[in-house]
């Protein structure tokens, strides 16, 4: 009896998880860009988007999103959240309608958006004093060209 009582357990804590809807680190050096993919190696740049079934998928570049997105790669209405990677180079993902990005051509982002994310707007502020750019927010960012 005990050893079915652990099996359900075992089976359900795999169900559930499996179905988690929260974002997963970037093995950088490991993963591959979902979009185009070249190898997630840059740790200040990357993202995630992930679906209402939990499935992940991970990006060099938010330039790869965006274009994944638009490709109608998933259905817009099976998006559950998107992810940016914190410029800081913790490795941080950070919800991409609550970050702050700066775009900036000298910031040479893997596929070229060379727009980087932050947490906070003081830390893009930083970042824009050191070294100017545009400020946008990610529907800006999506939005454009």
């Amino acid at each position: 009896m005990k050893i079915k009582a652990l099996l359900l357990l075992s089976f359900l804590a795999v169900f559930f998880n499996s179905c988690s809807k929260e974002p997963k680190p970037i093995e950088f050096g490991v993963d591959n860009c979902d979009h185009c993919k070249m190898n997630i190696s840059d740790n200040r740049y990357g993202a995630e988007l992930v679906t209402q079934k939990g499935r992940v998928y991970k990006f060099d570049d938010m330039y790869c999103m965006k274009v994944f997105i638009q490709d109608q790669t998933v259905a817009q209405n099976q998006i559950h959240s998107l992810w940016l990677i914190d410029f800081d180079g913790t490795e941080k993902l950070i919800s991409a309608d609550k970050s702050f990005l700066l775009y900036n051509p000298e910031l040479k982002s893997p596929m070229g958006s060379n727009t980087a994310a932050f947490m906070t707007e003081e830390t893009r502020k930083k970042q824009f004093d050191e070294n100017s750019g545009t400020m946008l927010l990610w529907q800006e960012y999506f939005n454009s060209k």
